[in-house]
């Protein structure tokens, strides 16, 4: 069972094929539905490489998708947040809370649609929402961290606290390093796009140069389904980002002096690998800034922890949930609610360190002041 590249009505998707190489029947009929509603070619993979693991662990323990019950998901989830077989890592050990936490997901909606479609397993409830649930009944994403099987060694938490699985780097000293790093204008560009901007990667990759506008600063992020990388928008509604001059000033770098030459209606394309001024994909992308990342000592950088910088600068700066989540193109307030927590615990931080600025008269060294007992 693995996750293999298909063409689908000319467009690159993915799967999951047998031993045999053939597609999983269950498994393409959900991700046919993925793709019918418009989610990229990433989200599509992801989905699946979720779903190969899922089923490696079914095969093994010789179970049928439409016969799992709650405890063997349990043990599933325990197989795979400690490393067991079948469901060894590459570098071995266990698997982080975040990926477990993905792949519970990628199962719940899965078995999620299969029910609406009248098949699988009729007694397994997997909604989150105990409020529409008999109380006999069990909720694999609710429950499934606080049950403890005892044939497996551990399972997966309910994780940390959102806020501490956010990971940014050390602000403008950090992407100082970055931009120090990047060999091209191109990539400096892009690192931009993601912290200056805070774009998500598929939305900087599906950027044509008609959406920039120079005079007043602004970026247009339009959500396109025929974008030949594959790059699309998460945020179905187009909206406007402003940006500041050091993003413009590295465009005009970059369109004067790497791409003059191309004809390409994207902003990021090739430059050294063939085919030259075609868009750069998802994959090229990740390595790029990866690699980036590796040159400034910033080991396992990936796009989001820079999109993940932005929005947390504008909590530290006072923005609110609901302006953080308009800059984002976030359709929900409360998505950026993380930021401002972690904006929260630096405060904290803050305050303890200047304490005795605030409350003078309350520094732990101060004798207590005698009451005049005539008071």
């Amino acid at each position: 069972m693995r996750a293999v590249p298909v063409t689908v009505h000319g467009r690159s998707s993915w799967t999951v094929s047998d031993s045999s190489g053939l597609p999983v029947t269950e498994i393409e009929q959900f991700l046919h539905w993925q793709r019918a509603i418009g989610r990229s070619s990433n989200t599509v993979r992801s989905y699946a490489r979720h779903l190969s693991l899922f089923y490696r662990w079914l095969i093994a323990r010789h179970i049928t998708w439409d016969a799992v019950t709650f405890d063997e998901l349990c043990d599933f989830v325990g197989a795979l947040s400690a490393g067991l077989p079948p469901l060894v890592p590459r570098d071995g050990g266990g698997r982080a809370a975040a990926t477990v936490k993905a792949v519970n997901a990628a199962v719940r909606e899965f078995y999620e649609f299969h029910r609406v479609e009248g098949r699988g397993p009729a007694d397994l409830v997997l909604t989150r929402n105990p409020t529409r649930l008999p109380r006999r009944s069990h909720s694999f994403l609710a429950h499934i961290e606080t049950r403890r099987p005892s044939d497996v060694p551990r399972l997966a938490r309910a994780g940390r606290p959102a806020a501490e699985t956010v990971q940014v780097i050390d602000f403008d000293a950090a992407f100082g390093r970055l931009v120090a790093a990047a060999s091209t204008d191109r990539d400096r560009l892009l690192l931009s796009a993601m912290y200056d901007l805070g774009l998500r990667i598929g939305q900087a990759l599906g950027l044509r140069h008609s959406d920039l506008d120079p005079m007043r600063r602004r970026v247009r992020i339009v959500r396109r389904d025929d974008n030949i990388n594959g790059a699309l928008s998460k945020q179905r509604a187009q909206f406007t980002v402003d940006a500041p001059r050091r993003f413009f000033d590295l465009y005009a770098s970059y369109l004067l002096g790497e791409i003059a030459d191309l004809d390409s209606d994207y902003v990021f394309v090739n430059l050294a690998r063939h085919p030259i001024g075609a868009p750069l994909t998802y994959s090229n992308a990740y390595q790029l800034i990866e690699h980036i990342g590796a040159v400034a000592g910033i080991d396992d950088l990936h796009p989001h922890m820079l999109r993940h910088t932005h929005a947390t600068a504008l909590a530290k700066a006072g923005w609110t949930a609901p302006e953080i989540a308009g800059r984002l193109g976030q359709s929900h307030p409360s998505s950026a609610d993380v930021y401002i927590h972690l904006a929260g615990d630096d405060l904290s931080d803050k305050l303890r360190r200047t304490e005795h600025l605030v409350w003078p008269s309350h520094q732990p060294n101060d004798t207590p002041r005698q009451q005049d007992p005539g008071q």
